[in-house]
């Protein structure tokens, strides 16, 4: 028969045990989903690499998961963003945290700070010193991203939006001035510049759209205990100083 005594040191053997072997368990498979989003993340001869990918890879092993960059989705955006709300045990990077997104998503992060800003030509000499200056331009935004969000938030008028599925097809008609503006970091806008064989010195940040951060975004029906995990092993990576190494001078924007 137990006495109280011996009945309480069962009781927290049993609860140690239990907590060990939780935190024993393998970390369970996520669909991970990301976009193409050059230098951040982007595939080059088959491989996903970028700095964001770096922290996912850094976070994931902290986490004692088995995943890796190869079992990462490359998706168009509006799909990939259509998926992670609709599908449990997704996580989708990188998403910019916005008011209209809070509680579309269980967040965790930030991963880096994204000015995002109306881009155009210099040589349009454009005086937009507020929102209302935007509203006579076309203006370009990918389906389903931040960037349609933000120009709408501008009020730009929708008869004015260009909506396109990929970010270099607005860089194509930017450059044959078929769009006055396209909505998008200028780190990005470099790339897609280069890539469109256009000079970025002809380009300018015209007016700012919106400051935020990127974020992990999981689907709400992910169980708590897997974003939770998720959420240490990012702490751990940020608390150890990796962070720094593998966002690199971003990381000292985030507030």
């Amino acid at each position: 028969m137990f006495t109280p005594l011996a009945l309480g040191i069962c009781l927290v053997a049993l609860t140690l045990t239990n907590s060990d072997a939780k935190a024993e368990e393998p970390f369970p498979n996520l669909q991970i989903l990301t976009e193409e989003w050059s230098p951040f993340q982007y595939t080059e001869n088959g491989e996903l690499k970028g700095k964001t990918v770096r922290l996912l890879t850094a976070i994931l092993k902290e986490a004692g998961s088995e995943l890796g960059p190869e079992d990462v989705q490359v998706l168009p955006w509006a799909r990939a963003y259509l998926k992670v709300q609709r599908e449990p045990n997704t996580v989708l990077f990188s998403t910019t945290r916005t008011p209209e997104r809070e509680n579309l998503f269980k967040w965790v992060g930030p991963i880096l700070k994204n000015d995002t800003y109306f881009i155009g030509k210099k040589d349009r000499r454009y005086d937009i010193q507020k929102s209302s200056d935007l509203h006579g331009h076309r203006v370009g935004v990918i389906i389903g991203d931040a960037s349609a969000m933000f120009a709408r938030r501008h009020a730009i008028p929708e008869q004015n939006l260009t909506f396109n599925s990929r970010a270099d097809i607005n860089m194509k008609m930017l450059e044959a001035d078929r769009i006055d503006f396209v909505v998008t970091g200028w780190t990005a806008f470099e790339v897609e510049a280069k890539n469109a064989g256009a000079d970025l010195g002809n380009y300018e940040r015209t007016f700012l759209a919106d400051s935020s951060h990127v974020s992990f975004a999981f689907n709400l029906n992910t169980p708590d205990d897997i974003v939770d995990r998720f959420d240490a092993a990012y702490k751990t990576v940020v608390a150890t100083g990796a962070f720094d190494n593998l966002i690199g001078p971003e990381k000292g924007e985030l507030n």
